[in-house]
């Protein structure tokens, strides 16, 4: 058994519940984060309660800096120490051309996901014990840029920076930070963005197009690579950005 708890921010989400699956039955105690959610999240941990973990849940806003502390503060036990956190949070996006961003909303976004990233990877670096690992997850466009994707690309090109700079400086600790950058995956925004109007409908197409795989990314397949990126075979893996997207960003 994985004697070990990860904190996942975002749990509740489309691909955070992916992952929260994966890791439990991997056999790592959980502490699922959520912001507004509750309900999702408290009904993850009820599918969960027969994982040979144990599963709990908190609220957190990521954009308290003091919050995200008592949040990783109170994660883990000393039979399941905290040994890894997921940030798996993304913000609601406008998919549309960047000069129709208004500056509230690019200024909303920017503080929920790269302030929000700031504070949960830094705190946790901070937290973690040798051997600790951080997962990032992104998004395919800081690989490949998209047009009309500006509003998911920018923010995340910021955090891809956190994660590429935390990676040289906690290393020597013995801690590791990786990112994956999902494509179009079958969950969450895609089925969303798909009835939001034209232009966010032509973006997930466009994308599609390009990418070679001939299908959707699944959720789990995401999860594979974040439950990979968490264990001892990663333990030589640091500061990388790792796209699951089916071969869009080649």
């Amino acid at each position: 058994m994985d004697q070990r708890t990860v904190a996942v921010v975002g749990g509740s989400g489309g691909l955070g519940t992916a992952i929260c699956r994966r890791l439990a039955a991997d056999g790592c105690a959980l502490l699922i984060g959520y912001h507004r959610n509750r309900e999702a999240a408290e009904a993850l941990r009820a599918e969960l309660r027969d994982s040979d973990a144990p599963v709990t849940v908190a609220a957190v806003d990521l954009r308290d800096a003091e919050a995200v502390e008592r949040f990783l503060a109170g994660a883990g036990s000393d039979a399941y120490p905290l040994q890894a956190v997921v940030n798996a949070t993304g913000p609601a996006i406008p998919l549309r051309p960047l000069v129709d961003v208004s500056p509230a909303q690019f200024r909303d976004i920017m503080e929920s996901d790269v302030f929000g990233a700031f504070h949960l990877l830094t705190a946790a670096a901070r937290r973690l014990p040798a051997g600790g690992a951080l997962v990032q997850l992104l998004t395919t466009a800081v690989l490949r840029t998209l047009e009309n994707d500006g509003m998911s690309g920018i923010p995340k090109t910021a955090i891809a920076g956190i994660v590429r700079q935390l990676a040289r400086e906690i290393a020597a600790d013995g801690k590791r930070i990786n990112a994956v950058a999902p494509g179009v995956i079958d969950v969450g925004i895609v089925h969303s963005s798909f009835t939001a109007d034209q232009t966010a409908q032509d973006v997930i197409s466009l994308c599609l197009d390009r990418t070679p795989a001939p299908r959707l990314g699944q959720p789990e397949e995401v999860a594979a690579t974040v439950a990979f990126l968490l264990s001892d075979d990663a333990a030589y893996v640091n500061g990388q950005l790792i796209g699951v997207d089916g071969g869009y960003s080649a």
